[in-house]
């Protein structure tokens, strides 16, 4: 009776480990199930985002500046803010040089001949002049270097300096060929006279128009007190319309 007892006790208790195992592996695969879902609502969400992330874009305005426009020569490049202001000092007029349009600002005061004279930083433009021979694209270097030999006693002569090269090259100005000379003014006895800079960096272009047009001509020329890089700056805005 006992041996009856116990083997029905056994079978019990094997039936009843039997469901143990079988609800917990129920309870096992529903919450991988879940996670499952989880993680694929997550990637889902990350992804999303991500996509959101790129097709953005950040439409930034493309930034502009005043211009100079001279409708004579048909040159334009930028007007410099405050203290600079448009036009050309209208002393430089000459026979030789004839500028239409321009900006500039007061560097400083030199004294010549017994005189106070306002020294400018400038930027002008003209149409070249019948003084100075050109008969095509030929003669942009030659015509160029004989502009900045006539500028150079003009409007340099009367305070002491030696002028030196810094560049002489080819170059296009929106797509029409021209020729630049940068130089280099040096006044190594200027503060006799006034000078509160020793250096001055200019520049002179000379841009060809075309047959039967004559050629443009763009001057600038800037004392080291006023910062010299403003010469590249406008260099780098040169226009031909």
């Amino acid at each position: 009776m006992l041996w009856l007892l116990t083997v029905a006790t056994t079978a019990v208790l094997v039936v009843i480990g039997m469901f143990v195992v079988r609800i917990s592996k129920i309870h096992t695969v529903r919450p991988a199930a879940l996670s499952a879902a989880a993680r694929t609502v997550s990637h889902g969400t990350v992804t999303a985002k991500a996509h959101q992330s790129q097709s953005q874009h950040i439409n930034q305005p493309a930034v502009t500046y005043p211009r100079v426009t001279d409708a004579s020569s048909g040159l334009s490049y930028r007007l410099l803010g405050s203290p600079w202001r448009q036009g050309c000092p209208s002393d430089l007029n000459t026979s030789q040089f004839d500028w239409t349009a321009g900006e500039r600002t007061v560097a400083g005061h030199v004294s010549i001949g017994g005189s106070s004279v306002a020294w400018h930083g400038l930027a002008c433009s003209g149409q070249l002049q019948q003084a100075f021979p050109y008969g095509g694209p030929a003669d942009l270097e030659p015509t160029t270097l004989s502009l900045l030999g006539a500028l150079d006693p003009a409007y340099y002569g009367g305070v002491q300096h030696y002028r030196s090269t810094v560049k002489s090259t080819a170059i296009q100005v929106s797509g029409h060929q021209a020729w630049m000379v940068e130089f280099d003014m040096n006044y190594p006895d200027g503060a006799s006279q006034g000078l509160t800079w020793s250096s001055e960096l200019g520049a002179v272009v000379l841009v060809d128009r075309g047959a039967g047009q004559f050629p443009a001509v763009f001057y600038v020329s800037v004392p080291a007190s006023l910062g010299t890089l403003k010469v590249a700056t406008f260099l780098l805005s040169l226009q031909m319309s």
